[in-house]
Parts: C-alpha cells; sequence; structure tokens
C-alpha cells in the first residue's frame, strides 16, 4: 500500500472562512464590522450553519471578536504579527532540523519543487501565485518532518500568515530577491548545515515579519458598518 496522506476536503465553512480571512486581512472588511449570520448567509447563499462555522474558526484565529449578534471583526495588530511570527518560527526552526536529520531527501525534493513554481510566479510577476508557492516552501519542513502534533499547530496558524503574505505580496514590485532567499536558505538545507539553516531561516522571517507589519494599515478610526 502506498504511503500517502489522505485528501482533505475543505468544508464549506472553511471556504466561507478563507473568504471572510481574505476581506478583513487587506481590509476590505473594516475593523469593528459587525457580521450577522442572516445577512451573511443570504450574501453568500449558504445556510446558516456553515457561517456559524466560519465565524467559529475566525474567533479561533483571533479576526472576529463576540458571540450570538455581537461578533464583529478585528484587525491584526502589530502585536498580533509578532505573536504569529514568533510562533511560526519556533515550529519551523523545530520542523526544519527534524526533518533535515531523519528525512533530508525528501525535503529536499519538496523544496525543488515549491521553487519551481515560486520562479515561475516570479518571471510572471504574479503575487498571487508566488505567495501560494512561499506557503508550499515552507509547508514542507513540517510535511517532511512527520510529527503530527506540530502539523496540527502549523496548520491552525497557517490560514492567518498566509492572508496576511498574499496581503503584502501584492505590495511587492519585485519577486526575484525573495525567490533568490528561498534558494539560498534550500541550498543551506540541501548541505545538512543545521546551524546555518536555523540562522538564515531567522532571518528571512524576522524580515518578512518586517514585511506584513509595514502591510497592515492602521485601523481607520474603527468605524462600523455592516457586511
Amino acid at each position: 500500500m502506498l504511503n500517502v496522506r489522505p485528501i482533505r476536503v475543505e468544508s464549506l465553512g472553511e471556504k466561507l472562512a478563507g473568504e471572510l480571512r481574505r476581506r478583513i486581512i487587506v481590509g476590505d472588511v473594516p475593523a469593528s464590522t459587525r457580521l450577522v449570520e442572516e445577512e451573511l448567509a443570504e450574501s453568500f447563499r449558504v445556510s446558516r450553519g456553515p457561517v456559524r462555522d466560519a465565524i467559529r474558526i475566525l474567533r479561533a484565529e483571533g479576526l472576529v471578536t463576540g458571540t450570538g449578534r455581537n461578533v464583529v471583526t478585528r484587525s491584526l495588530s502589530t502585536a498580533d504579527i509578532d505573536e504569529l511570527m514568533a510562533l511560526r518560527e519556533s515550529f519551523e526552526l523545530l520542523a526544519v532540523e527534524r526533518a533535515i536529520d531523519t528525512n533530508l531527501g525528501d525535503l529536499t525534493g519538496r523544496l525543488a519543487a515549491a521553487l519551481v513554481e515560486m520562479d515561475t510566479a516570479a518571471a510572471d510577476r504574479d503575487a498571487t501565485a508566488f505567495t501560494t508557492a512561499d506557503i508550499r516552501f515552507h509547508s514542507s519542513f513540517f510535511e517532511a518532518a512527520g510529527l503530527t502534533r506540530l502539523d496540527v499547530l502549523w496548520n491552525q496558524f497557517r490560514p492567518t500568515i498566509e492572508g496576511l503574505l498574499h496581503a503584502s505580496g501584492k505590495q511587492m514590485d519585485d519577486l526575484a530577491p525573495s525567490a533568490g532567499e528561498h534558494h539560498d536558505l534550500a541550498a543551506l538545507i540541501a548541505a545538512g548545515k543545521v546551524t546555518d539553516v536555523k540562522n538564515e531561516l531567522h532571518r528571512h522571517l524576522r524580515k518578512t515579519r518586517s514585511r506584513l507589519q509595514a502591510a497592515v494599515s492602521p485601523p481607520p478610526s474603527q468605524r462600523k458598518s455592516d457586511l
């Protein structure tokens, strides 16, 4: 029997959460916007069940607060991004070290595939495709590490991080330097230089954190509106 992971089918609630997450992060839905189940269900032409699931997911991610008819959106502050990136770095450092030690061949193969996508996106100046490849690159650490609980933790924070990366990626005029950084990191990983990998990953993620913070504009006077 092939040793493969089962294909995960995204639920309707998760799809709805993804769309709302994107709108909240890029500012299309301002902070303090009230989310009303009935109105969301009507707007997206779904039942209220998926809407409740979406709100639950976004509440766990810190993008909405409140309960019942008092659910409102909240913007991500620089402190939120600091926390997310600190957690991300601790997870990635553990995952990449484990993957290098136990599954280097699989890891380098996954990274090579992500880099092909990244280079193509950079050449096409396609920020959306580039961010998708970027996330695939970093997710490879967790996939190759084979640590189930760590993989669960990464997937809990991954959607918000990915949304932030998509928002900031659209502001990047030249994607090639970022692609080059990932090539450098992949080369260090292939050489098995764990200490150098950790140092480079730390530098790379600090730079990413600064970019994400710059992409998140301050809440515009906390004006309220309904979605």
